[in-house]
């Protein structure tokens, strides 16, 4: 054991042995790390030679100087990830983002006028003309939409909704916090299965400030239930003076059934035209675009959204709006099948399986394991669509002497990440989430397993 210890080298030699290589402190934080190591393997009877120290101290270099946030291969067959990043980018917007980032632009220049502008002046147009709302105004996210729309008109007031839609999304974000926080006094109705138009009636006030509906995107409800639609809220909302607001979440651009998918989901352009004074939905879950929180609706609200001082802390930066204006323009020239989220919710069974079939004959000349095609099922996921499953089909491996779960975990730790699903014994890697340009990147991971 002695012996072994004194054969580590010193800090100092590792440090000579990577000069002008790699940067010195990044050397040294690496050495200390891996003798560290060695040290403790040894003195616990784990270690019985130091060759490879070298090789271990340079993997633990690169791991230090490689970025957090890495490019992953999403084979879970769930479409919009939230913990993947939701929705990917088409080209035409990735390029349009680094053609904006790479130099200086217009952000908030009037190139007419020759003066300062603003920076909503690049989507509203946009906005208006998809889906007919008389004004538009993007924040950062539907988080902030939310928050912004009820501080600036329900501060100190209240805001009738049904228990039933008091919804909780992914990071513990809940309808009801988000409403306190921004001053509203949040008057529940109905109950949890059952709520009435009667029910927002009674509780109608002097002190009603909206009447508000949340569309319950990451659940549904079935059975003994009843809740009211919005052109009913949006009637009595006319009758009583009283403006609605329409939380959509999944921020729905186009109709899905033209696209040949079952839904009941409301687009922005539907909601508008049931009378809605507000409506407010995410840029990067059905819509297919970067992060965003879109608010739509009567000139007259958004002016007044648009003037609250909370706007500019949950302003977009110039590449969200880089991203978004492009993503918009696609819709609007009738490219929508060009966005990633929408090209991957509407392939046919057909094509996967192809697809499935060209992934197994290029992985059986590198995997060696049993390798099989198996129809599933996946899921829209990021809050959207909870009743959809759609038909897919799975490269499923299982490896002789590698369980499917460790598997997993070799090809997540890899590079670049492959993130499956584990189904009893089967690693499934699903190809409704698989790009055909992303197969060469499965080819890369799994060669590494040899």
């Amino acid at each position: 054991m002695d012996n072994l210890l004194r054969r580590i080298p010193q800090i100092a030699k590792i440090l000579r042995g990577f000069e002008g290589k790699y940067p010195a402190e990044v050397v040294k934080k690496a050495a200390r790390e891996v003798t560290q190591k060695y040290r403790k393997e040894i003195l616990e009877g784990r270690r019985t030679t130091v060759e490879g120290i070298y090789e271990e101290v340079e993997r633990r270099i690169r791991e230090i100087l490689s970025t957090s946030l890495r490019r992953v291969v999403n084979a879970t067959g769930v479409v919009i990830n939230t913990n993947l990043g939701r929705a990917p980018l088409h080209e035409e917007v990735v390029e349009f983002i680094r053609e904006i980032a790479s130099g200086y632009s217009n952000l908030e220049y009037d190139l007419c006028k020759g003066e300062r502008g603003s920076r909503n002046f690049h989507l509203e147009s946009y906005l208006i003309e998809l889906t007919g709302a008389e004004s538009g105004f993007v924040v950062n996210n539907n988080a902030g939409a939310v928050y912004l729309v009820l501080n600036t008109l329900a501060c100190g007031r209240e805001v009738v909704i049904s228990r039933g839609e008091l919804v909780e999304i992914g990071g513990s974000f809940r309808i009801p916090d988000i409403m306190r926080a921004s001053g509203a006094i949040l008057r529940e109705v109905g109950t949890t299965n059952k709520t009435r138009i009667e029910d927002y009636e009674r509780a109608i006030t002097e002190e009603t400030a909206l009447l508000m509906k949340v569309h319950r995107s990451n659940f549904y409800m079935e059975g003994f239930v009843q809740d009211v639609g919005l052109e009913e809220l949006v009637r009595l909302g006319k009758r009583k003076g009283i403006p609605t607001y329409y939380d959509a979440g999944s921020g729905l651009m186009i109709d899905l059934e033209s696209l040949g998918l079952p839904s009941d989901e409301l687009t922005f352009r539907k909601a508008i035209e049931m009378g809605a004074d507000l409506v407010s939905g995410s840029g990067d879950k059905l819509l297919g675009g970067p992060q965003a929180g879109i608010i739509l609706g009567k000139r007259k609200l958004v002016e007044a959204i648009r003037r609250n001082p909370m706007a500019r802390a949950l302003r977009i930066d110039k590449l969200t709006l880089a991203g978004l204006e492009m993503t918009l323009k696609l819709y609007l020239e009738g490219k929508e099948k060009k966005i990633p989220v929408i090209g991957m919710l509407t392939q046919s069974e057909e094509t996967l399986r192809r697809r499935a079939l060209k992934v197994k004959r290029r992985l059986r000349k590198i995997f060696s394991g049993e390798i099989s095609v198996i129809r599933e099922k996946a899921k829209p996921g990021g809050g959207s669509l909870p009743k959809l499953e759609l038909p897919t089909y799975c490269v499923a491996l299982r490896h002789p002497s590698i369980p499917a779960h460790e598997l997993h975990e070799r090809l997540r730790k890899g590079s670049p990440p492959v993130i499956g699903r584990v189904k009893k014994d089967n690693l499934l890697l699903d190809m409704r989430t698989v790009r055909d340009e992303e197969i060469s990147l499965l080819e890369v991971a799994l060669s590494q397993l040899r």
